[in-house]
């Protein structure tokens, strides 16, 4: 896995929240939706208000929404809004980062360092607009209109 259980909640409950971005979008509905644990959505989102990626309504008609067009949020930037030890600079075959052993690399590190360079393209270049248009062409999303 290239990023943490705690992201790939949080790419499947904001691509739903993309599907569904013509209204508000409670927890339950997409915790429910994406078989994710709810309090830990709540948890995922909360943080995402925080970082303001999302808004929140209380109340009982209350849910979520974007705050940032999901055409403009990135997987990477998913990343970096919850995982702050996120590092794929570590070397491949021995402990610590590839920097550390600059002066005798692994016998992978060419390879690797050009894999990594293509992982950080895709974290980079993806975004949730796009995650949705996956799930929804899958039809593992379904939109549910309140």
């Amino acid at each position: 896995m290239i990023y943490s259980e705690t992201v790939k909640y949080a790419l499947l409950a904001l691509a739903y929240l993309a599907l569904n971005r013509d209204r508000l979008v409670k927890v339950e509905e997409i915790a429910e939706a994406q078989n994710i644990p709810k309090p830990f959505l709540s948890k995922i989102f909360h943080k995402l208000v925080k970082e303001r990626v999302l808004r929140s309504y209380k109340g009982p008609n209350g849910g979520f929404t974007f705050m940032i067009p999901p055409e403009k949020i990135t997987i990477y930037d998913v990343i970096r809004y919850l995982d702050e030890d996120y590092r794929l600079d570590y070397c491949a075959l021995r402990p610590g980062r590839c920097e550390e052993w600059r002066s005798s690399p692994c016998t992978v590190h060419d390879k690797w360092t050009a894999l990594r360079e293509h992982i950080m393209e895709y974290l980079t270049s993806t975004t949730i607009t796009e995650l949705a248009g996956v799930e929804e062409k899958h039809g593992e999303t379904t939109q549910v209109k309140g």
